[in-house]
């Protein structure tokens, strides 16, 4: 299993809207098939959208770790946009700090919002649903670390098997939760409110430091091997 990829795995498992949805999955009735619902859709989507991006890098050459191109440009194209991406976060975590006291002043409304998504939430089918959509659209540091694990030339299963590995550890922020919500749904509903406050409070944070981080990481290693 390449270490690379799981690496990459845990940055990418820094996604605060994920975990707010399982947190918000958890209230209500029916809290384990939903909750199991939607970590069943985001895990299945993961890994086939995962699959896809491995075979589009093998077969177009898009990989190797000897090879400067093409897949030296593919770790300088995933940087440059995670770092575009850390940027971009970090704007709108400030322009939120700066319009702040609008916001109080429609708490309100948003409050009312919040409990409609909820209701929806309370069927199984949309849960799956939006699993799919949360995850259906890979974030550039997932396609880093599939690509770290099309980089070790593998076998076929190998690497089925190794992305496997990779979709647990990058879901592990939704795994634990659900486990715990199976587990004992009650006492789980409370602990995971408040871990959902600190990530309201933290969680651009860390995704901005996450996707700036592993930017740097794959620019570097993009640059040694077009000068290689």
């Amino acid at each position: 299993m390449p270490s690379q990829a799981l690496a990459l795995a845990l940055a990418a498992s820094v996604y605060p809207p994920a975990v707010a949805a399982v947190i918000a999955l958890g209230r209500g009735a029916q809290v384990r098939s939903r909750v199991a619902a939607f970590v069943a859709a985001a895990a299945l989507t993961t890994y086939v959208v995962g699959a896809l991006i491995l075979l589009v890098l093998v077969d177009s050459g898009a990989s190797g770790s000897t090879e400067w191109t093409p897949s030296a440009a593919v770790d300088l194209a995933l940087g440059v946009a995670l770092l575009a991406l850390a940027v971009r976060l970090w704007r709108k975590g400030q322009a939120k700090q700066s319009g702040s006291s609008e916001q109080d002043g429609t708490s309100t409304s948003k409050s009312s919002g919040t409990s409609k998504i909820e209701r929806y939430l309370e069927n199984r089918r949309l849960a799956f649903v939006l699993g799919v959509t949360l995850y259906v659209l890979p974030s550039p540091i997932y396609i880093g670390a599939v690509k770290a694990v099309a980089d070790a030339k593998l076998s076929t299963s190998s690497e089925l098997l190794a992305l496997a590995a990779t979709v647990a550890v990058m879901l592990w922020m939704v795994e634990l939760p659900m486990l715990m919500l199976l587990a004992v749904p009650g006492r789980a509903a409370a602990a995971l409110e408040s871990t959902n406050l600190w990530f309201a409070r933290n969680g651009r944070v860390l995704a901005v430091l996450a996707a700036a981080g592993v930017g740097v990481y794959l620019i570097v290693r993009g640059l040694a091997g077009l000068l290689s």
